[in-house]
């Protein structure tokens, strides 16, 4: 199914569709922008291919959300599922009806245990039923941190030779700031009643998330790829992740740059959405971070060469936790391939995911190491 880069609502507005999520039954959920006023809109694409959007916060599913409180700006808002609301320095999460306390509860969990662990978590500032507000973790994402670069300006990928000190240093410092306080966080002591103690995510479980996505792009035609082709490297992939597994620590499970806050006045770090927490090799969450640097390249949301600086620390914390470059390769093709699946169904990168599988498949066909990068 190919999916509108614009869709009109009832009264004849142009949104912008920047991403859409595929469900079982044929049929897409997808979200955009107002094209005038960029307010966030909802909407589905029926599996006959009817499209529709809903009013701005409007969603009968999510209760509350299309009250006057709290007022703010939405910040996304995925049709049945959850949106979230930013007022006044909070983050509320409105969600499906038996889904908040769990939430709540996952949040509750990780704020007391990375308690002196050096790595922040948001704080539950009040639940319902139905939602759930968080209070901000201070600082800026590295994603802001790497939009605020020059896009012109080719950056170095060691200390020195930097042309704008301001946002280059900013970009360095905090990076450095996120390898001293990873390690501490992966090693964090985890209680037999806590919610990552209950949870672990396995090579297995990785090699069914890639499964699924791969299902996903191939029933929608999203990719514009051959089944064979796509099938064929998920098999290598899942070959290399179930070859061998080093001991589960600690991980955040979804970490990429948008999930990674640092104050470069405190020198603080923190991480957001910690209700995907649980036990899993540290090579997850660095391969996942490390790629998701060569993808905003790949879009264009980072600063030629800006992406090395990461890699490097996400390197130098590896090497710290003795993850085995095997390992860490075996995830960062299943990041890459995920990637490829999940942006093929975000109109304005579909090209770019197209491309970026092109890549992955000539790296793997080549043996290459995904340590380096896809730029």
């Amino acid at each position: 199914m190919q999916i509108p880069s614009e869709m009109p609502d009832d009264d004849g507005t142009a949104v912008r569709i920047h991403r859409a999520w595929p469900r079982g039954d044929g049929s897409l959920v997808v979200e955009g922008r107002e094209a005038r006023s960029g307010r966030i809109r909802a909407g589905r694409i029926g599996a006959d291919g009817r499209a529709s959007l809903v009013p701005f916060r409007n969603d009968r599913a999510l209760p509350g959300l299309d009250s006057e409180l709290p007022a703010g700006e939405l910040l996304v808002h995925r049709l049945k599922r959850r949106a979230v609301v930013r007022a006044d320095g909070q983050y509320t999460k409105f969600l499906a009806r038996g889904k908040a306390a769990a939430v709540r509860d996952a949040h509750l969990a990780v704020a007391a245990g990375l308690a002196g662990s050096g790595v922040a978590a948001p704080d539950v500032v009040s639940s319902d039923a139905h939602s759930v507000t968080l209070s901000a973790v201070p600082g800026t994402s590295l994603h802001d941190l790497g939009r605020r670069l020059d896009a012109g300006t080719q950056l170095a990928a060691g200390p020195g030779a930097v042309h704008d000190p301001g946002p280059e240093v900013a970009w360095n410092r905090a990076w450095e700031h996120w390898a001293d306080r990873w390690p501490a966080f992966v090693g964090a002591p985890i209680s037999n009643g806590s919610l990552a103690a209950a949870r672990v995510h396995s090579a297995q479980d990785e090699v069914r998330t890639v499964d699924r996505w791969v299902g996903l792009a191939v029933a929608f035609d999203a990719l514009d790829v051959s089944e064979d082709r796509l099938r064929r490297v998920a098999a290598s992939i899942a070959r290399s992740l179930l070859n061998g597994a080093s001991p589960s620590r600690l991980a955040h499970r979804d970490l990429h740059d948008k999930q990674v806050i640092v104050d470069l006045d405190r020198k603080s770090v923190g991480i957001i959405d910690c209700d995907t927490l649980a036990l899993a090799e540290p090579a997850l969450d660095l391969a996942n971070l490390s790629i998701h640097l060569d993808f905003r390249e790949a879009q264009g949301l980072l600063a030629g060469g800006a992406a090395a600086a990461g890699r490097r620390c996400v390197h130098e914390v590896a090497e710290t936790l003795s993850v085995p470059l095997p390992r860490f390769d075996a995830y960062a093709a299943a990041t890459a391939l995920r990637l490829a699946c999940v942006y093929a169904f975000r109109p304005p990168y579909r090209k770019v995911a197209c491309t970026w599988f092109n890549e992955l498949e000539a790296r793997l066909g080549g043996r290459e190491s995904l340590a380096g990068t896809f730029a």
